[in-house]
């Protein structure tokens, strides 16, 4: 641990320095955002002086993350149904207050709420606390229940974060602290596959709630828009420590830790058409208690260094360069990987784009969190190397207010994970990361448009395709190979649909469809160990969102309107049709 406070003392005297340098000039800029963290559809005090585009829709499909212009899906996120405040007052505009309230409540015992206000809002200085709060504690029905000792099982959760951000703006500069206190607790209530009349007591826990506390402190430091030095910069540098309540069984070791993150980039301009720069950043991942499980919970840490030019045209743009990565595991290793971005207009309402990029995925802990809480809490997953993600398409708008994006794209990462189902002596149903090299192909297109008068809509539909490779050591816990060589969990086809409707101006209608489909896993259970499909994920919401007065929006929304049954971690069913209404102040 020396090290580790030693890089945090070093990165801090470096972003005091870089301070001292930049309170030189008094002259004043107020462009700049404010990060969102663990909650990225949540609006933040931020937020309060704008007033958000609706043209885009935001699709709120409960569980993936998306992107749009290179879909990528990360099925494996967590949450047990749409009951977080994710998508609170995200398309009701904003009037210029200093702070929102917005609490609502449900179906399940599904309770969302968030908060913030604008402390301090001069000219020199932000100041903003906010919080955001999401829970259950709901009964749902396990998947073909009627075949296993329990039916149904009560699936906990509940989520709250804590944040208060401060930026001071001064020329060449803009400097930024910020605090949070993060919460999430929840019970690995996954079937245990144990079937009826086998025994008359579950074996497991499917009851008691892991508890796991975030804190993070950071600060940053970076060039404003009006910087006219010869060099720029944009630094950042945040530490974050976790403590979790239980390990692989109830009363004995739990996960604890720290990480820390330090990014820099700095950069200048050749000409009026050329940028070059370098790019860093540096990553520890400790373990407080690691030596009671070493082999499985030993430190981690990455360096990776970007140089780059920047290179622009009349219709095109050119990013080129490299990452060099040092990795500092159980063994060390180098790594190189492309990071080149270019795209060239034509006509000014059409862009061609293309996109080789790649680096190390730490795989931390605190990412695993937000990936798969249902992770055992026995090991941590290994890092992975992505060695090159292509991305390639076209875009056009040569309709005004209709546009479509044809995309493709290819990927191969090395040592990457999957997850699959296992059991310890304590929890029933927990995931276990089995390892393979994968390459993964996709094809897709997407469409919005607002043609269609107090209407904007939003589609895309995207194909997946995958060779797995697994390595022969890379076993079930049993000790079983796999015989089946399959991308476990992922899809193989996704569609998405988003319809936002303004009936009358103080009246917003939504609507989404999520479609995932082709998923398989491995199943274990007590009647035999084989590959299964997965049901497909297919879920159709609605919301109305009404703006009574300049302060007060009251806001109703159905998800699974059609109660389809489906998990995402294979045994960890979600919420059938469940409803929720609330209330958004603005003061």
């Amino acid at each position: 641990m020396n090290t580790l406070y030693k890089s945090i003392l070093i990165a801090g005297l470096g972003m005091v320095s870089l301070a001292a340098m930049a309170q030189k000039d008094s002259t004043l800029t107020r462009q700049v955002l404010l990060e969102r963290e663990y909650n990225p559809t949540m609006l933040d005090a931020s937020k309060i002086n704008t007033t958000p585009s609706i043209f885009t829709p935001e699709v709120k499909a409960k569980q993936f993350n998306f992107v749009s212009s290179a879909p990528q899906l990360n099925i494996t996120s967590n949450q047990l149904g749409k009951v977080s405040s994710g998508d609170i007052n995200t398309t009701v505009d904003f009037s210029k207050k200093r702070g929102y309230l917005d609490i609502g409540g449900g179906t399940h015992a599904n309770i969302e709420g968030a908060a913030g206000v604008r402390i301090i809002n001069s000219a020199t200085d932000r100041l903003d606390l906010f919080a955001t709060h999401s829970s259950t504690n709901g009964m749902i029905d396990y998947i073909d229940g009627k075949k296993y000792l329990e039916e149904d099982v009560k699936a906990k959760y509940s989520a709250t974060n804590v944040n208060l951000k401060y930026q001071h703006f001064f020329e060449p500069s803009i400097l930024s602290f910020d605090a949070s206190f993060f919460n999430t607790a929840y019970n690995y209530y996954g079937n245990s596959f144990i079937m009826a009349g086998a025994s008359d007591v579950l074996p497991f826990d499917i009851d008691s709630k892991q508890n796991v506390d975030v804190i993070s402190i950071g600060a940053g430091l970076k060039s404003s828009l009006k910087n006219e030095g010869e060099l720029k910069y944009d630094g950042n540098i945040r530490y974050q420590s976790f403590k979790s309540k239980f390990g692989p069984v109830t009363k004995e070791f739990a996960p604890k830790g720290g990480q820390l993150d330090l990014d820099l980039n700095f950069y200048a301009d050749l000409d009026a058409d050329k940028v070059v720069g370098v790019k860093g950043n540096f990553m520890n991942h400790s373990f407080g208690n690691e030596e009671l499980f070493e082999e499985a919970f030993h430190n981690l840490t990455t360096i990776t260094g970007t140089p780059y030019i920047k290179l622009q045209g009349s219709t095109w743009n050119v990013d080129l360069g490299v990452n060099v990565s040092g990795i500092f595991d159980i063994k060390k290793k180098l790594h190189f990987s492309p990071n080149v971005k270019a795209d060239v207009s034509i006509y000014d309402v059409n862009v061609l784009y293309f996109e080789a990029t790649g680096g190390v995925n730490n795989n931390t802990y605190l990412d695993i969190l937000q990936e798969n809480r249902y992770m055992t809490p026995e090991t941590r997953v290994e890092y992975s190397k992505t060695l090159f993600d292509l991305k390639a398409g076209f875009k056009s708008g040569v309709i005004s207010g209709f546009e479509f994006d044809l995309f493709a794209g290819y990927k191969k990462t090395d040592n990457d994970h999957l997850y699959l189902r296992s059991y310890t002596e304590t929890w029933s149903n927990v995931s276990i990361p089995t390892y393979a090299d994968i390459s993964t192909g996709h094809i897709g297109g997407l469409i919005k448009t607002n043609l269609i008068p107090r209407t904007d809509l939003y589609a895309k539909i995207v194909s997946y395709f995958y060779t797995v490779k697994y390595d022969n050591e890379h076993m079930l816990p049993s000790g079983e190979l796999l015989s089946e060589k399959k991308a476990w969990g992922l899809p193989s086809f996704v569609a998405e649909f988003n319809a936002d409707i303004r009936p009358i101006d103080k009246l917003i209608l939504s609507l989404n469809y999520t479609y995932a489909g082709g998923r398989k896993t491995y199943a274990q259970t007590t009647e035999s160990n084989s590959m299964v499909s997965m049901k497909d994920v297919n879920e159709l919401s609605v919301k109305g969102t009404y703006q009574v007065t300049n302060w007060l929006s009251v806001y109703a929304k159905a998800n699974n309107i059609l109660n389809q049954k489906y998990e995402l971690q294979y045994g960890y069913p979600l919420q059938g049709f469940n409803a929720l209404g609330g209330l958004s102040f603005k003061f």
